[in-house]
């Protein structure tokens, strides 16, 4: 029957043998038994079939009697895989067995990065609003950021700026110019105006002064 063999050479004619473990015969009146090929296991005797290795084991040679997880930073996305791959940009696993997962905003994970139990932390001047990315974006002009990790950059103050992209600091507008929050560039002070005020604010003319 299915699941058992009987080779020509066998002299006791009077019984079939199951197939072994690791061996499946889906045929009747079969000579021998056939190997179960990677990515499947056989853990009985007389199996008519085998088994496929579940989402997240794989068996890498034929004739296996079990599967094994996929390592940290590996996974295999279907049934019947004959080997694990690792995580992708912008992904991370860090367990056997445990399916890749997309960065967390804040975080990135390139696709040259040769580790992928762990992402990145965004550097300062940069930034990440969404998950999954294998990179980080720039602080565009008139934003900064000081800090690692961060999901937005952060506006320069009044009287500051920043006029190029990946800036980890805004720039003082000096003596008498003054910019708005968020700025690109600083205006010199109105008429009516100087910078008078502390680091050079502008401020309005005093009693009996003027600026034309």
């Amino acid at each position: 029957p299915k699941g058992w063999f009987r080779h020509g050479s066998d002299a006791d004619v009077s019984q079939c043998d199951r197939c072994g473990i690791g061996l499946h015969q889906d045929s009747k009146g079969a000579a021998s038994c056939l190997p179960c090929i990677p990515g499947e296991f056989g853990n009985e005797t007389g199996m008519q079939s085998c088994h496929m290795c579940a989402i997240g084991k794989v068996s890498e040679t034929p004739q296996s009697t079990s599967c094994s997880l996929c390592a940290a930073g590996q996974f295999s996305d279907s049934k019947g895989s004959a080997r694990c791959t690792s995580c992708g940009a912008g992904q991370f696993s860090n367990a056997t067995g445990v399916k890749c997962t997309g960065c967390a905003e804040g975080k990135y994970r390139a696709g040259d990065d040769t580790d992928p139990l762990s992402c990145d932390n965004c550097p300062e001047g940069f930034y990440q609003d969404a998950q999954g990315q294998a990179s980080c974006l720039p602080c565009v002009p008139g934003e900064y950021n000081d800090e690692k990790n961060q999901t937005k950059c952060k506006l320069c103050k009044k009287d500051e700026f920043t006029n190029i992209t990946k800036q980890t600091i805004c720039m003082s507008c000096g003596i008498g110019k003054s910019s708005d929050p968020g700025s690109t560039k600083c205006t010199p002070c109105d008429a009516g105006q100087a910078g008078t005020g502390e680091n050079g604010v502008c401020e309005p003319c005093a009693t009996g002064q003027y600026r034309s």
